[in-house]
């Protein structure tokens, strides 16, 4: 057995590395030397490696790496920097928390006579304290720790342009429209998002083995729809599953194993915009939208005068109909679109408005009717509509009260009548602290 440099390796050597076993993530090569057994592993790590080489080159230049630093959080044993060590480089960094797989990495490139100029360092993603990174490597790590959300918090403080994740994940196929219904995905975010949810499984995992949990604990096995909601959530953009699910079931484990992967890769732009930082344009495009649509006295009038003025010989039909059995019946709801809308009000906000009214329809067709009333200029009508519904009982619904409030500043804001108008502006933001239109 001789290594690159044609020199043989001794029995002394061979049983070091077999003490500093085992070397089952990838297989560390010289001469016709292969120090590794990856077992049921086999070729994962080459696989995502060249994944990972595929995605720095594609986003980044020759001349912009040699700028670069690059970072590797649970490297292991080192095997993946020391691979991409033939890239310029400035700075390369491997953490790991187990300081065995760092000196294993350390014994097979000293007895192998491989060199490379990686700084290798004991400790987790706690331990940079704010250090930062051009390029970020999370392999094989998410579905070790006990939060992916907030180690991808840590990740994201630690990553200037790129992450590159590799981690094995669970099937979508869980993700049902059983799943969606129970769940009931009717935040804010999904006005303007895409319909996503994800679902992560929960195991135990002890510390037992080198590649294990850093301690025993219950580890969370993701779906890739669950990454890539994190990813969204923290700024990042150009995310791109270079392998999902399927892919890497076939081209690693040819389907001989259950389990799936994914290799994500995701950029930040000079100026990341977070879903958090995105929920103040979101609150104001909804709540304007909202009070922009007014709906007509056609449909509103009747469903005023039976569900608040408690008029039972008002009749129904049609489209009006609709919404009375959609609102009033318990089982068997009527589908409720945009056909029982008249055409003049056929946008989101519109039918938003009318399915809200589901629950507490007394003060939301109040709220609805009140505004029509602003709309029409016949203002202390509005208000006495409006005052029914902040007035009339504790425990009125909670959005039409704030909005209620605003409407209210505003009538008496249009009546110069400052006193009252302050005192409901107040009261709106006292309800609602983000509600977003803006007074006087």
């Amino acid at each position: 057995m001789h290594l690159n440099d044609g020199s043989k390796i001794t029995e002394e050597q061979i049983e070091e590395l077999n003490a500093n076993g085992p070397y089952s993530m990838a297989i560390w090569k010289s001469g016709d030397i292969s120090v590794g057994n990856e077992e049921g592993l086999a070729g994962r790590s080459e696989y995502f490696l060249n994944l990972i080489r595929e995605s720095i080159l594609k986003n980044y230049t020759m001349d912009e790496i040699k700028n670069f630093s690059i970072l590797d959080i649970g490297c292991n044993d080192g095997w993946v920097l020391h691979q991409l060590s033939d890239l310029p480089f400035a700075k390369m960094v491997g953490i790991e928390p187990r300081a065995k797989n760092i000196e294993k990495g350390r014994t097979v490139r000293k007895i192998l006579k491989l060199e490379n100029s990686v700084e290798y360092r004991v400790g987790d993603i706690e331990s940079l304290q704010g250090e930062v990174f051009d390029i970020v490597i999370c392999a094989g790590v998410l579905y070790h720790v006990e939060s992916i959300p907030l180690a991808l918090r840590k990740v994201r403080e630690s990553c200037r342009h790129m992450l590159f994740i590799e981690s094995r994940c669970i099937s979508s196929n869980y993700i049902t429209q059983e799943l969606k219904d129970e769940i009931e995905m009717r935040d804010l975010v999904y006005q303007f998002e895409d319909e996503i949810c994800g679902v992560t499984a929960q195991k135990y995992e002890s510390a037992y083995y080198d590649g294990s949990a850093a301690h025993n604990t219950i580890v969370n096995v993701p779906t890739t729809e669950s990454l890539v909601m994190n990813l969204n959530i923290l700024g990042f953009d150009n995310i791109d599953i270079v392998a999902d699910a399927d892919t890497y079931r076939r081209d690693v484990w040819k389907d001989k194993r259950p389990l799936g992967g994914v290799c994500i890769s995701a950029t930040l732009p000079d100026e990341p915009k977070t879903l958090e930082s995105e929920e103040d344009n979101w609150i104001n495009e909804y709540e304007i939208g909202l009070e922009n649509e007014v709906l007509p006295r056609s449909l509103l009038e009747p469903l005023y005068k039976f569900f608040c003025l408690q008029d039972s010989e008002v009749k129904f039909s049609g489209g009006l109909k609709t919404i009375h059995d959609y609102l009033t019946m318990a089982d068997n709801l009527p589908s409720i679109d945009k056909s029982v809308l008249p055409d003049s009000n056929n946008g989101k906000f519109a039918l938003e408005i009318v399915k809200n009214w589901r629950y507490s329809p007394y003060d939301k067709i109040a709220l609805e009717y009140g505004k029509l009333l602003k709309h029409e200029g016949v203002l202390d009508e509005a208000i006495k509509v409006l005052k029914s519904v902040t007035t009339n009982k504790i425990n009125s619904d909670w959005r039409s009260v704030y909005r209620a409030f605003h409407l209210l500043s505003l009538i008496y804001q249009d009546q110069k009548n400052e006193k009252e108008s302050n005192k409901y502006r107040e009261l709106c933001m006292k309800s609602n602290y983000k509600f977003p239109v803006k007074h006087g």
